[in-house]
């Protein structure tokens, strides 16, 4: 579907353009606010939920004579 081309090369494969570097550089000078922390603590949460799952309670059925 998609065709590599053969001036890829060329290019660099790490470009870092100035406002990405400005941006960085805020990021790094400035604390993040109470809406920024919030937020990211209810991501923690749900990608924890997501990567470990709790285990539904395995109800007894009168037909499972295994314990």
């Amino acid at each position: 579907m998609f065709i590599k081309k053969k001036n890829a090369q060329k290019f660099p494969a790490a470009y870092i353009s100035e406002i990405d570097k400005c941006l960085a550089e805020f990021d790094r000078t400035h604390a993040w606010s109470a809406r920024q922390m919030a937020e990211i603590k209810k991501y923690q949460r749900i990608f924890q939920l997501r990567s470990q799952p709790s285990q539904p309670a395995k109800k007894p059925s009168i037909w499972d004579f295994e314990e």
